[in-house]
């Protein structure tokens, strides 16, 4: 009788006896300190593996290689699946080449889109709830998980995996406002070399040298804004304006970039009468996680677009106010 009560209670005083080392686990590191330990890792660190793309019941999977030193970042990603394609980030340019077409494409680099870029004052933030979860693994490697969950509905939420030892990002996360998966990207597997030999990022030979264009860009001082907002969502401030002429078009456009730390939206304001306005929808369009909102007036088309809940774009781009 009693061997076989030891054999009932052993694994269950076993999973008792581990409850605590998680929960301690957890409570010794704060979400806060997280974010801000992973921001970094994401730009600074060496790395190299695979991870997938996730969005819309689409699967992209991509291997990268990432370095950095005094000079900037470089990074290379070759598509696994579907269309072949290479992305080469030299600190200031991003060459994608499709070798099949002979397709080139040169532009001024961005900041990564398929991994997240997290703003450190999201730490601070007024407009998301920040916690720790249950650890997890990912690709064989113990994480840490932050739950960052919004205060409102002007907002996606997130779930961070992050790397215990290098504070590397290994999975994200978007979640809408049923806690559904609206997009993630995930390490397959990865490994963080001491060093990356410079010529992994250099394009192949052959490839046709072709500089982006730059237009005239003029930055905006808060004196001469073009571009004015009655009143945003909570949390969302202006980061930037900028104004140029548009290629398409011969009237010029205002671009402003919103942030609330963690989301991005951007603003575009072509300036021009409906006449003379390009023939595109009005209203909210979404593809993904991407949500837009364009509306028309007598003197601009406006368009308001970024990873955010429609009921956001459709805010922001109410609320703008051209400035004569």
């Amino acid at each position: 009788m009693s061997t076989l009560l030891n054999r009932a209670i052993g694994p269950l005083l076993l999973a008792c006896l581990c409850v605590p080392a998680a929960v301690a686990d957890t409570d010794q590191v704060s979400p806060e300190s997280l974010i801000r330990d992973m921001s970094s890792a994401l730009t600074t660190l060496n790395y190299e593996g695979s991870f997938v793309h996730v969005q819309n019941g689409n699967i992209e999977s991509m291997s990268i290689v990432h370095s950095s030193d005094n000079g900037g970042e470089l990074e290379y990603m070759l598509s696994l699946n579907g269309e072949a394609r290479e992305i080469f980030r030299n600190r200031s340019l991003v060459t994608c080449i499709w070798p099949n077409s002979n397709s080139v494409i040169v532009s001024d680099s961005k900041k990564r889109q398929l991994l997240p870029t997290v703003d450190e004052s999201l730490t601070n933030s007024e407009t998301y709830d920040l916690s720790m979860g249950k650890p997890d693994r990912v690709a064989g490697i113990d994480a840490h998980v932050v739950e960052i969950k919004p205060k409102d509905h002007y907002r996606y939420g997130y779930r961070f995996w992050v790397d215990k030892e290098t504070k590397m990002l290994l999975r994200s996360m978007l979640v809408d406002g049923e806690n559904n998966a609206v997009e993630q990207v995930m390490f397959t597997n990865i490994t963080y070399p001491d060093q990356i030999s410079p010529e992994r990022f250099k394009t192949p030979g052959g490839i046709a040298k072709v500089e982006p264009q730059k237009p005239s860009l003029a930055v905006v001082g808060k004196d001469q804004n073009r571009v004015d907002f009655l009143q945003l969502p909570a949390g969302y401030k202006e980061v930037s304006e900028t104004y140029k002429p548009m290629p398409i078009n011969d009237g010029p456009v205002s671009h402003v970039m919103l942030s609330d730390g963690m989301a991005s939206v951007s603003v575009y304001v072509e300036y021009s009468n409906q006449q003379a306005q390009p023939d595109v929808a009005l209203g909210i369009s979404t593809m993904g996680a991407m949500n837009a909102f364009t509306r028309s007036t007598n003197t601009a088309l406006i368009t308001v677009v970024g990873e955010v809940p429609p009921a956001t774009v459709e805010a922001i781009a109410l609320a703008v106010r051209l400035v004569e």
